[in-house]
């Protein structure tokens, strides 16, 4: 008559159960939280079933609390942290930030940023560089109290250029101009000073005045 080995089977479905996976306990000081203050220090206020505290924002809680909001609260050693907004009760316009944050750089190969009605940058110092710049815009307009351009070779190419302006200064080492078809200039009073030569070339040449026209040189010779 065999025996029956009840140890061996009671070993086996003991390691057997041992290395089974187990359901994940809860994590303990993780509950849910109903913001219902804000400071100036950054702090949210939290309500925790009936118990009011004061929590910091975590690192990973880029997205700026409001009062109302339904938070993920944890408590680490006696504090309390705000790690992630669950619910808001208007999602009309979000705020991320980093807190304590001096500085927040954004790093990959290719990034971008879509709006589908408008985008606003607004900054006391805006810097951007690259290098190829481009900007394609139906209209484009510059704003500004003083505008600087800087280049080795400033192109521009437009099928029509208006210049407004009360006074207008042009200063450069040589200057050529040239006009396909007609050049028109109305002016109040017209004065050229030239230093040096002063050639002018044209098939017909036509001086109207309608009172004085004058020549004064040293030396005048017509023909």
């Amino acid at each position: 008559m065999r025996g029956t080995d009840t140890g061996g089977a009671q070993g086996r479905l003991s390691s057997s159960a041992a290395g089974s996976p187990q359901p994940p306990a809860a994590m303990p000081g993780l509950v849910p939280g109903r913001v219902f203050a804000l400071d100036a220090a950054q702090q949210v206020g939290v309500t925790v079933g009936d118990e009011c505290l004061w929590a910091q924002r975590s690192l990973s809680c880029v997205l700026a609390p409001e009062v109302g909001d339904r938070v993920l609260v944890a408590r680490v050693d006696g504090e309390a942290f705000v790690l992630a907004i669950l619910d808001r009760l208007l999602p009309d316009t979000m705020t991320l930030s980093v807190p304590h944050a001096r500085c927040v750089a954004l790093s990959a190969p290719d990034i971008a940023i879509t709006a589908e009605a408008s985008l606003a940058l607004r900054a006391r110092d805006a810097r951007l560089e690259g290098e190829n710049v481009r900007i394609l815009a139906t209209s484009f307009s510059l704003v500004g109290r003083l505008a600087t351009l800087v280049a080795d070779l400033l192109r521009t190419t437009a099928r029509r250029t208006e210049t407004a302006a009360d006074e207008m200064a042009v200063q450069a080492g040589e200057r050529t101009t040239r006009v396909r078809g007609t050049d028109v200039s109305a002016v109040g009073t017209s004065v050229r000073r030239v230093e040096e030569v002063s050639v002018e070339t044209a098939q017909s040449a036509v001086l109207v005045a309608k009172d004085d026209l004058r020549f004064d040189g040293t030396r005048v010779t017509v023909g």
